[in-house]
């Protein structure tokens, strides 16, 4: 989620939470006044702290509320995740900073949680009362969302709404207490602080220790240790292999300017100008329009350099797709600075679509894998290409596990799978090193296990470096 995105949720529910204010102090002056001092003829009144504090704390609340239930809609029925820091660890193998966000960004909704309590009511000067305060919101906002649907019942999701509520009220402790004279000031303020300095300290050293390690992490690992004590686990094939080394090969990896100067290239060795492109930078990749009669578009992926082109002129009626013999394609394609390598297999698919798909076909210290498929129209044009073909270059060799050690560990329940509940039968046919692209754009080894889990083909896949 880029910054402007951030900002524009953040705007769209501050203005519900403004307008919600706004209504709920209307009525609120209304009853107060009309009802409660008048009818009722009561004494009670409102101090300014009262007031100012009250308001904004509403205005958080509703923004809460829109956020939280307004801006999805109820596709999670019944789904729970009660596995305590699954999501840190599914953040850590996909280090995707989209996934750190909705982690952070989940302590950070509950800090003004903590901080506006004190202000609003003494009573929540101690600690135990803002955190029951806090423990018993959230609890109830992912009830709530357990029952509607728009959202998952997270047990990580309290943790980190606590998290920024402690957080929020050791902040605003700590100012209370530089405002006010007290003789052990600064161990109060040590103390209050110490939630967010904690938080930080940790957060600062994954991303330091991930920044310092050698190879990234793979996406497919596991979240959590998966129950298999009444699991019944047949084992089909041989495990008898010893340990040994295998080659890792790190694929290309672009750079932001790297990209936007590819993407340049690319639509001028096409004639297309590209001197006004727009540029959607995401953070794993980038989308680039140009548009005009017809518009293109071009998806790149920083790690590997695959991308998708599009040019959507295919959408005009009298533009069909047709069938055309291979070398006509390859032709074609070397307009687009693509040479179809002769390891590749040939594939027809539908009507004017086409592909050329290779294996892990391994020529000295490149390893070659993945496909490019693209469709052929009759203006004798490619208007849909996908190049997912990578060459990776050797880097070195590292020690793997046995298949028996990767066995243990799946027979650990460690391995990533979404149907987990009450696992009956597993059942392993075959088991193969494979190779995964990582976080940092390493292809590195993993045994895949052909599974069948309780009557479902599944591949298991547990890393395969020591």
């Amino acid at each position: 989620m880029r910054i402007h995105e951030l900002l524009y949720f953040f705007k769209t529910y501050f203005l519900f939470g403004v307008m919600g204010l706004v209504l709920l102090a209307v009525l609120g002056t209304f009853g107060y006044y009309i009802i409660y001092r008048r009818i009722l003829r009561g004494k009670k009144k409102f101090s300014k702290k009262q007031i100012i504090f009250g308001g904004l704390f509403i205005a958080y609340v509703l923004m809460v509320f829109g956020v939280t239930f307004l801006s999805r809609g109820p596709h999670f029925q019944g789904s729970m995740n009660t596995h305590f820091l699954s999501s840190y660890r599914d953040a850590w193998n996909s280090f995707s900073l989209r996934s750190w966000q909705f982690i952070i960004l989940n302590i950070f909704m509950f800090v003004p949680f903590g901080f506006l309590l004190p202000l609003l009511q003494g009573r929540f000067y101690k600690i135990y009362n803002t955190l029951i305060a806090a423990l018993l919101f959230t609890i109830f906002i992912e009830l709530f969302q357990l029952k509607t649907g728009v959202g998952v019942f997270e047990l990580d999701d309290i943790f980190n709404n606590v998290l920024g509520a402690l957080i929020g009220y050791g902040i605003v402790m700590t100012l209370l207490s530089v405002i006010k004279p007290s003789k052990s000031k600064g161990l109060k303020v040590m103390v209050f602080l110490s939630p967010l300095i904690m938080t930080l300290v940790v957060f600062i050293s994954i991303f330091t220790y991930y920044d310092n390690k050698e190879f990234g992490n793979i996406p497919q690992a596991y979240n959590y240790k998966i129950n298999l004590k009444n699991a019944n686990i047949v084992l089909k094939a041989s495990l008898k292999d010893n340990k040994g080394a295998v080659p890792i090969y790190k694929a290309p990896v672009f750079t932001k300017d790297e990209a936007i100067e590819w993407a340049s290239e690319f639509f001028n060795s096409l004639g297309i100008d590209a001197s006004n492109i727009e540029i959607d930078a995401y953070n794993d990749n980038s989308l680039f329009w140009r548009r005009g009669e017809p518009t293109y578009n071009i998806w790149l992926d920083y790690v590997g350099g695959t991308y998708r082109f599009s040019d959507f002129s295919s959408f005009d009626e009298k533009t069909k797709p047709m069938n055309i013999e291979e070398d006509i394609l390859i032709e074609t394609l070397s307009d687009f600075g693509i040479t179809i390598p002769k390891e590749v297999e040939f594939i027809t698919q539908n009507s004017g679509s086409y592909q050329w798909k290779v294996n892990k076909v391994v020529e000295g210290d490149t390893l070659l894998d993945g496909a490019i498929a693209c469709t052929y129209f009759n203006d004798h044009t490619i208007k849909e290409l996908s190049n997912n073909l990578i060459t990776y270059k050797r880097v070195k060799e590292v020690t793997i596990k046995s298949k028996k050690e990767a066995f243990e560990e799946l027979v650990a329940g460690k391995f990533r799978y979404y149907y987990d509940e009450n696992i009956k039968d597993i059942t392993i046919g075959d088991i193969s090193l494979e190779y995964i692209l990582d976080t940092k754009g390493f292809y590195q080894p993993a045994y895949s296990f052909t599974s069948n889990i309780d009557g479902n083909e599944y591949h298991i896949f547990v890393p395969a470096i020591k």
